[in-house]
């Protein structure tokens, strides 16, 4: 900067002891005045460059302080690294000693699940079995059910109609020991006479041998047996569900024959027909209700080896029965 002062004053002194144009005069001063702001712009660059220079010495000295200071920080940071690395190291055998637990637990109990899935599979089947199974029973068990109540239904229809039948038997029994006592009351002047009554089986059976009736061989009713024939027609007239059933009965010895009789046969159907014309003439007795039949020898009740008993086998039996309609219609359903 001095130097150049220095040569600006030379030129100067150099110029005007010289004899110079004003020209170059004039340039020589123009060049003083460029050098002048140069020098100025240089001086104000060079004040710019020390302070720049003393702040990077500033920055420099911090830089080296924070340096000296990272060193230190990194030495304690080394000495911290190398002690994370060796929990770093304990840690990782740790780890991977836990991993290997882990994976051999994990395959442990991956087999032990798979294993329980099985059971919980086949449990699931032998459910499922037992629940087909029930379900099977429990139809079975609805059929059966049905089939019981079925016949707990029928058995209650039969004991119903078991009491009914009761009932209706019960109703006929009642009305046939009626009529047992109003025949034997009618009767009574014949008992002993050869007139039986009983009752048995549901039936009133009376019976009347032959020496109430007929004469020996005879098919023809005589007085009394007449009488008492029309005693039981006036007690039975009335009784309209009574089914009355003649039976003729003979003894084994043979009959001799009279017109159009030929034997025993001929001899009890004539007997049981003529009893029936005698009912029916001597009351209002229905037709229908009254059956002829011939056994002849052959349902005898005493031995025929001997005189009482074959005077016993002749006879006539009347059996009253009464008409079971209702008993059978109830049967039916």
């Amino acid at each position: 900067m001095i130097n150049n002062r220095i040569l600006l004053f030379f030129i100067s002194i150099t110029i005007l002891s010289s004899c110079v144009t004003p020209k170059v005069y004039n340039e020589l001063i123009a060049q003083e005045e460029q050098t002048n702001k140069n020098s100025q712009k240089i001086k104000s660059e060079n004040i710019s460059l020390n302070t720049q220079n003393t702040e990077l010495k500033d920055e420099l000295s911090r830089v080296k302080v924070s340096i000296i200071k990272l060193q230190e920080d990194s030495t304690d940071l080394g000495i911290e690294f190398r002690k994370s690395q060796s929990k770093y190291n304990t840690l990782n055998q740790s780890y991977e000693l836990l991993a290997q637990k882990n994976s051999n637990m994990i395959e442990s109990k991956s087999r032990e699940s798979k294993q329980l899935l099985e059971k919980l599979q086949a449990a699931k089947d032998d459910l499922q079995q037992k629940e087909d199974r029930l379900n099977i029973l429990e139809q079975d068990l609805s059929v059966q059910q049905q089939k019981l109540d079925k016949t707990q239904q029928e058995l209650d229809d039969r004991e119903r109609k078991v009491v009914e039948l009761e009932g209706i038997i019960n109703r006929k029994d009642s009305v046939l020991l009626a009529l047992k006592d109003r025949i034997s009351t009618a009767l009574l002047g014949f008992e002993g006479d050869g007139l039986t009554i009983t009752q048995k089986n549901g039936k009133v059976y009376i019976s009347l041998e032959e020496q109430l009736l007929f004469a020996s061989g005879s098919w023809t009713v005589d007085s009394r047996g007449q009488e008492a024939l029309s005693k039981l027609a006036k007690s039975l007239e009335s009784q309209q569900d009574i089914s009355v059933l003649i039976e003729g009965h003979t003894d084994n010895i043979a009959f001799g024959g009279r017109g159009q009789i030929k034997d025993n046969w001929d001899l009890s159907v004539a007997r049981a027909t003529s009893i029936v014309r005698i009912l029916t003439d001597n009351s209002s007795i229905s037709e229908q209700r009254l059956t002829a039949a011939g056994r002849g020898e052959f349902m005898p009740i005493a031995d025929n080896a001997t005189k009482e008993g074959r005077s016993a086998n002749r006879r006539i039996e009347i059996i009253l029965s009464p008409k079971l309609d209702d008993l059978y219609q109830l049967l039916d359903n």
